[in-house]
Formats: C-alpha cells, structure tokens, sequence
C-alpha cells in the first residue's frame, strides 16, 4: 500500500499488547489478523478481521476514501 502518508501501528513489541487492547488476541496468545482503521479523533472507522490471506486493498482504500470525504 504504497503512498500512505499517515501513521500505521503493527503489534510486534510487548508481544500482543495492542491486540488485547483491540481485543483480537487469541487465546493461545497468538493475534488474529486484523485491520482497524482510526480516524484523527481516535475513533475506529473499520475494522475487519481476516481468517488468512492479505486483506484486500481496494476494500481498505475504499474505507480509507470515505474517511477522506467526512
């Protein structure tokens, strides 16, 4: 997703501490495949969990074009 000129967060370090804050941390403590997108004023616009695979990008350019027109 080349061209994104805002910030993205990933969980890597503490090891699932963003997931459980978005509560997609499973059990045996590995995340689900999640996408959330937040706008300027912390508030989730999207979010999408994924069984497998990569999300796909016109879905997520398509949320991210509505924010952009609110």
């Amino acid at each position: 997703m080349g061209g994104i000129n805002f910030p993205m967060l990933s969980d890597f370090y503490p090891h699932g501490s963003i997931c459980a804050m978005y509560d997609c941390l499973r059990q045996e403590g590995y995340p689900r495949r999640a996408v959330f997108i937040i706008d300027k004023q912390g508030v989730i616009r999207f979010r999408k969990e994924y069984e497998k695979g990569i999300p796909e990008t016109q879905e997520l350019l398509a949320e991210l074009d509505k924010i952009n027109q609110s």
